[in-house]
């Protein structure tokens, strides 16, 4: 996961009207459904924020297999305690939008590697006496679930080197919930991501090696210069924010900071 600027969403002419003849359709007591291409011509827009990648898991996959994630459900919130239809009046609001893959966003089990998960109707707070159920401001609210627009959220997130899962970043109570429950909720366990997440890892791991080296080898013969910076450049583009988990990539490049290596500091600063 990694931040993704929202207010770089360019919209297409007439949208706002169109929302907000939605919202009015919606506060009469209509169905979103009944607006859902108003959503659905954000789709493309909010894929080329993020080089067409899952907000929340940051595989690139087709457009066709993705959807406009509400991130406050539009429908059942199945975590409320009492019963709760969704946050109908925030369907047309372009800062409820994600851009999610089918595995994050939708509710599968994968039998062979043991794991279910995906948002669906899902979304847990910290404090559920602050909840809300009817139209209003839902700033008190603060949800558990990481969120790629929240600054410092995807930092909570890391990997295994061993086997590419995803895993909590430092002992915080909080925050530990918070990373958990997202792992379980986005399913960013599924194991055939664990598989790709892993491939990237490994490469990482092994460019840094490979790096680590030829840095100390060129501290006495310049000769090796150019090949350290070949491999620093292969570093660099795996934790572009573009690249496939790159946020898991520059938590594993960060495990390698090393007091002789001072370009691994330089590399996360770029």
């Amino acid at each position: 996961m990694r931040y993704i600027d929202r207010k770089r969403l360019q919209l297409p002419d007439g949208w706002l009207d169109r929302a907000a003849i939605a919202t009015k359709h919606v506060s009469n007591g209509g169905d979103p459904s009944d607006h859902a291409g108003v959503w659905r011509e954000l789709k493309d827009g909010l894929a080329d924020l993020f080089n067409d990648k899952c907000w929340y898991c940051e595989v690139p996959i087709t457009r066709s297999d993705n959807a406009v994630d509400h991130f406050r459900p539009k429908g059942r919130v199945s975590d409320a305690a009492l019963e709760h239809i969704g946050y109908r009046w925030l369907a047309f609001e372009q800062s409820n939008f994600r851009y999610a893959c089918t595995f994050c966003n939708s509710r599968r089990k994968d039998v062979e590697g043991g794991t279910a998960g995906g948002k669906g109707d899902r979304f847990p707070l910290l404090d559920e006496s602050q909840r809300v159920y009817t139209f209003g401001s839902v700033a008190e609210e603060r949800p558990i679930l990481l969120d790629p627009c929240e600054v410092g959220d995807w930092r909570l997130l890391g990997c295994k080197k061993e086997n590419g899962k995803p895993c909590a970043v430092g002992n915080e109570i909080e925050q530990c919930t918070r990373a958990e429950s997202s792992i379980e909720i986005y399913h960013l366990h599924h194991e055939p991501t664990c598989k790709l997440r892993h491939t990237a890892a490994v490469q990482l791991l092994s460019d840094i090696e490979e790096a680590k080296g030829l840095f100390t080898a060129a501290e006495s013969d310049a000769a090796h210069s150019p090949a350290f910076k070949n491999a620093a450049a292969r570093i660099l583009k795996a934790i572009h924010v573009d690249s496939p988990f790159s946020g898991e990539m520059r938590f594993l490049l960060g495990g390698e900071r090393d007091l002789n290596h001072p370009w691994v500091q330089e590399l996360l600063e770029t």
